[in-house]
């Protein structure tokens, strides 16, 4: 797809780009509240724009972009972009000295959050900074949204001294620690939670979040739990789950424009066969991920990928059946043997490729098995923490160029297996998380659980129920009921967001 193209149909979203010049390097990103009108504007001819940026224009050959679902979102995402990847034409980042960094203070109880400009007369040694950012505005913003979530004071230690709460506190942008009113503990455990969503965890940020909901409303804590419920929602808020997943941190997970570029697609496959030295073009590639918490509801999942686009029609949801406890290794081999079990090595359909998530332990658990069945597949791991490639016979692993096509295609692939294994997850786990709130009511065993999951079908039903439809099943009198009652609309105020 050439340039003209790519601008009908860039998005009217918040975002970031990336240029690229005729070998596909990254010579410059940028974040924009509208992609469409900002890149659009770079190459309006009657725009008056610098030397600097018509001579990288003229080097634009490609275009790809990363939508957003917020400023803030856009604003961390260029920062780590241009941090990793250190394009030419954003040479003026390596002068961190005239851009702002968000800076939380150390080595005292209860530290602060500011936006500064980091330099040797302004920076303290004693704290920890997240940045540059280009955009100073939107990046105040940020910290805005930073105090609102976690009410981290702003102030200087000499006010904070005074011990006296100021008007912050008053409209919920600090929790006033200089006058006590949170304990250093708590305030420690904001700070981190703060640092996580800076660093682009989130994903273990709300994981985290939600497993403590659960406990405190367990524990009929209901307006704590309902203040981390609040929590939970403001930062799914400010940051999607799903646009920008684990690759966020580490590995970066771009959805290209190329999705749609047949071109860079066969080249992005081309590449692939080259780095990881296989027989035959992987047209057709499976992944498979595993998804469980503790053993809990495990499942696998299986996506398939043909010319390097995602066919939703041969994705598959397996449900682990025979592996108990926690074993993520046997788990894979029964997902992959239920999927290969009954194949012959000549039946058509068998895929060029199969990319299993993990490292040498699942790449050697899948390569038995498939030696078992007798089918010579051409097999990968991809191991997460260092986006290193394993295969067979190669004693070191392979590592794909960090601005390859091909190392997009495959963690764009591995992440897509990812998705959909935890979808399923989460729909099982919801439904045993509902069922399990009956467990938690005094004088209600498993005999009686089991006659009112019967009658009524379901926790929202029970919920819903009268006290007189309650007192119906057997050995549930007028306290018992009040009780089902109290508890079931509790906590279902409270009750954990999937």
């Amino acid at each position: 797809m050439n340039i003209t193209d790519t601008l009908k149909h860039l998005p009217e979203q918040s975002g970031v780009y990336l240029f690229k010049d005729k070998i596909g390097v990254i010579i410059y990103i940028g974040k924009a509240n509208v992609l469409k009108n900002r890149v659009s504007s770079y190459f309006n001819r009657g725009s008056s724009h610098s030397v600097k940026v018509k001579q990288m224009v003229e080097r634009i050959k490609s275009i790809e972009y990363i939508v957003t679902t917020s400023e803030m979102e856009a604003l961390l995402l260029e920062s780590r972009l241009v941090k990793k990847y250190k394009p030419y034409f954003n040479s003026q980042l390596k002068d961190d000295k005239s851009y702002p960094f968000i800076q939380i203070t150390k080595g005292v109880d209860f530290p602060a959050i500011h936006l500064i400009r980091k330099s040797s007369k302004t920076a303290e040694k004693k704290a920890r900074y997240y940045g540059p950012f280009t955009d100073v505005e939107t990046s105040r913003k940020a910290v805005q949204k930073l105090r609102n979530i976690f009410k981290i004071r702003n102030c200087s230690q000499r006010k904070f001294n005074s011990g006296k709460p100021c008007l912050d506190y008053q409209i919920g942008l600090c929790s006033a620690p200089c006058a006590s009113k949170i304990e250093k503990g708590e305030y420690q455990k904001k700070i981190r939670e703060c640092g996580l969503l800076l660093t682009g965890r989130h994903r273990s940020l709300l994981k985290s979040l939600r497993q403590e909901m659960k406990i405190t409303a367990q524990l009929m804590l209901y307006e704590k739990a309902a203040k981390i419920r609040d929590t939970i929602k403001m930062i799914e808020k400010v940051i999607s789950q799903e646009k920008i997943s684990k690759s966020y941190q580490s590995r970066l997970n771009i959805y290209l424009r190329d999705s749609v570029n047949e071109e860079s697609l066969r080249v992005a496959l081309s590449d692939l066969q080259q780095y990881l030295d296989l027989p035959v073009l992987p047209l057709s590639i499976e992944a498979y991920d595993i998804s469980n918490i503790q053993g809990k509801n495990a499942v696998g999942s299986l996506v398939y990928f043909h010319n390097g686009i995602p066919d939703k029609k041969k994705y598959k949801h397996f449900k682990i059946k025979y592996v108990p406890g926690i074993n993520d290794y046997a788990m894979m081999r029964e997902v992959l043997e239920r999927r290969f079990g009954n194949c012959q090595s000549t039946e058509e359909g068998l895929p060029d490729l199969i990319l299993v998530d993990g490292g040498k332990g699942q790449l050697n658990i899948v390569s038995q098995l498939l030696n078992e069945l007798n089918l010579p597949l051409n097999l990968v791991s991809l191991a997460e923490r260092e986006e290193q490639l394993f295969q067979l016979g190669r004693k070191e692993p392979v590592l794909l160029p960090g601005n390859s096509a091909a190392f997009f295609l495959i963690q764009r692939i591995r992440d897509e297996a990812h998705r959909f294994a935890l979808s399923y997850h989460k729909k099982l786990r919801s439904k045993t998380i509902k069922d399990s709130l009956l467990d938690f009511i005094p004088g209600i065993g498993e005999k009686k659980k089991k006659l009112l999951l019967s009658k009524f079908k379901g926790i929202d039903s029970i919920r819903n129920a009268s006290k007189e439809e309650l007192k119906e099943i057997p050995g549930i009198g007028e306290k018992t009921a009040q009780k089902i009652k109290d508890i079931l609309e509790a906590r279902y105020d409270c009750k954990i967001q999937e």
